[in-house]
Order: C-alpha cells, then structure tokens, then sequence
C-alpha cells in the first residue's frame, strides 16, 4: 500500500482504521524548538513560507520516512558546527517523545549570520 506523501501512518495501529498523521504536526514542533533556541533563527529574508516557494522548514515524508531541512541564520560568534548538531538532536527528540516517530535525517543549512 502506498502511503500518501503528506501523512505519516502509524504502522500496525488502531482497530478501526489507520492513524495518519498531517506533515504540519511536524512543522509546528520544529519551529516552536528553533523560536526557543538563543542563537538561531529561521531565516526569513526567503520569504514566507508558501506553497511552491523554498520553505524555511521543509518536512516531506516519503515511504513513510520523515524528512526534515531547514534554512537558519545564526548569531555570530556562535560555534556553528556545536549548535547545529545540538539543534539537531533536539529536534529529533522532541518529534520523537512528541510523536513517536524516528526521523530519518534533519538537514540544516545556515544561509547567514546575525550580527
């Protein structure tokens, strides 16, 4: 059975029928993390988040798998390389006591710093 691409399905769950879950959960939980970090920022100079433009968090999922990019800014003189894997983990473990789920990779690209 094919998944849909913008839901996750709980695999072996509920009695009467599957547990899917909408790829916006994931981008709620991502962006509350990233809002609370002290020196990291969404970049916003992309734009807003629309449809059909580069999205500042991208979630897809594909073969039921979650897959995660972001765009961020950072404050300078901020160890670029610690805080990302940092912000990476903690990603991966909020969406996992939140949700249940593993994430399959979390890609950060820092487009610039903040002065």
């Amino acid at each position: 059975m094919a998944h849909n691409t913008e839901y996750y399905t709980y695999e072996g769950t509920p009695i009467n029928g599957n547990l899917m879950m909408n790829v916006q959960v994931f981008d709620i939980i991502i962006k509350r993390v990233v809002t609370e970090a002290e020196n990291v920022s969404l970049d916003t100079s992309k734009g807003f988040s629309m449809s059909g433009s580069k999205n500042l968090v991208n979630c897809t999922i594909r073969d039921n798998e979650v897959y995660i990019t972001l765009h961020l800014k950072m404050k300078y003189g901020t160890n670029i390389s610690a805080e990302t894997k940092f912000l990476q983990k903690k990603l991966a473990d909020q969406i996992k006591e939140i949700t249940n789920v593993d994430v399959k990779s979390i890609d950060i690209n820092v487009e610039g710093i903040v002065f």
